[in-house]
């Protein structure tokens, strides 16, 4: 699916596909006659690029699920600069560690135009729904995010510069892919300053790496679109060097 927003063509995540889903659907997706208060769950909302949806350790008050678009998230190092520590994409959820510290333990702005869904957690109990059914989403919900994570932290554990490289495209192939969106083509919404900064590399190495890998016929790049031509090929580079 695609949403049309400020001219652009960005692609959109199925609600079944989402990691909000299982609350959104004991919130029967706050539709008219749910009997869900205003304001609880806030469906679609747009995001311009640059715009930052929270800043560390501010208050925590919600979720927010990816619907479109994509985000980074950034804490600040020893020197006071912005690290990038994770990317968010279509179908992620943002913010959920808020929910152990009641505060939010990284920076996230928008990389591009978005759209996403949020979750006033604080409200639930508005909701009108029993605490077993608000309880047994969260427990399902945050499951399935653990789990997710687990698999994209196992594939991003590698050595040298072309190793990182290779296994984070395969990271952002399997997030479109397990979210239903495909995942031979993707949208490097990222600069190669945030991707290196992510990966621990230097952008020289980014750029150097990318170009070589379509030298190869691993991959093509157009702009900041990255078509995968050798999934086993860039599989083995991740794995092998």
């Amino acid at each position: 699916m695609t949403d049309s927003y400020d001219g652009e063509r960005l692609l959109e995540v199925a609600c079944s596909e989402c990691g909000l889903d299982p609350m959104c659907q004991v919130l029967d997706y706050a539709e008219p006659g749910s009997g869900v208060p205003p304001g609880i769950l806030l469906r679609r909302q747009p995001v311009t690029k640059g715009e930052q949806l929270f800043h560390v350790e501010q208050p925590f008050t919600a979720v927010y699920a990816v619907k479109s678009g994509s985000f980074k998230a950034t804490v600040p190092d020893l020197n006071c600069n912005e690290r990038v520590v994770g990317f968010y994409l279509p179908g992620d959820l943002i913010g959920a560690e808020g929910m152990a510290n009641r505060f939010y333990t990284h920076s996230v702005r928008a990389l591009e135009t978005s759209r996403v869904c949020v979750l006033e957690i604080a409200r639930l109990q508005e909701s009108g729904r029993s605490i077993e059914a608000v309880q047994q989403a969260l427990i399902e919900m945050l499951g399935q995010e653990v789990a997710l994570n687990h698999r994209l932290t196992a594939s991003l554990i590698r050595q040298n510069a072309d190793q990182r490289l290779a296994a984070f495209i395969l990271s952002l192939s399997l997030r479109a892919s397990i979210r239903g969106l495909g995942g031979k083509q993707i949208n490097l919404s990222m600069s190669r300053s945030d991707m290196a900064s992510y990966l621990g590399l230097a952008r020289e190495t980014i750029s150097r790496g990318l170009t070589r890998f379509q030298k190869t016929g691993l991959i093509k790049l157009r702009k900041q679109s990255l078509t995968l031509h050798d999934e086993e090929g860039l599989r083995q580079v991740a794995t092998c060097g």
